[in-house]
């Protein structure tokens, strides 16, 4: 069973997790206020934008062409991004481990031979004349052999650091002892 302050953190950092027995399900969760999710929203509406426009203003048909090929591209990479943060995650079931990452999905069978790493990064982003942004990113590594591939990626707020490395810790206790109890 996971405590409550985890399920709290993992709230925070638009994850869903469940833990039973024999299923482990951590998924991304979609939320409308994250700023990220505007940023892509502002790219699918400018895509919009490219591909509407040059038919309403200009007979030119290089410019059409262009507005569509520009207007489709950035479309289609938001729609691409929505997707991914929708379907990235990590399905402990029936000793199968599957996962996917950035819209790749892989399965393995679990094997006491795999474990689960986590790896923190903390970005700074600065801008003349604003204080700028930090972010903690988190990102959990299937350790197999010599094979180090990516499995989960979450982020948070640089204030929230302690609590991302608290959840992300709690991440690998959990499928790790999905991967050593394995039946």
């Amino acid at each position: 069973m996971i405590n409550a302050d985890i399920l709290k953190i993992a709230n925070q950092a638009s994850l869903n997790i469940i833990a039973y027995d024999q299923f482990v399900s951590i998924k991304h969760k979609l939320r409308l206020t994250d700023k990220s999710i505007w940023g892509v929203f502002l790219f699918l509406c400018g895509g919009l934008f490219f591909i509407i426009v040059p038919f309403a203003t200009t007979s030119d048909t290089i410019s059409k062409g262009v507005g569509i090929v520009i207007g489709v591209l950035l479309v289609f990479l938001s729609i691409l991004t929505l997707v991914r943060e929708v379907l990235d995650g990590i399905i402990i079931e029936n000793n199968i481990f599957t996962f996917r990452h950035n819209l790749k999905k892989t399965t393995v069978p679990l094997s006491r031979d795999m474990k689960i790493e986590m790896k923190t990064e903390i970005l700074k982003i600065r801008r003349v004349g604003t204080k700028g942004s930090d972010f903690i990113l988190v990102t959990h590594y299937l350790q197999e052999k010599d094979k180090k591939t990516p499995v989960l990626k979450f982020q948070m707020n640089g204030s929230h650091a302690e609590k991302a490395r608290k959840l992300g810790n709690e991440i690998t206790r959990i499928v790790n002892d999905k991967f050593e109890n394995r039946t």
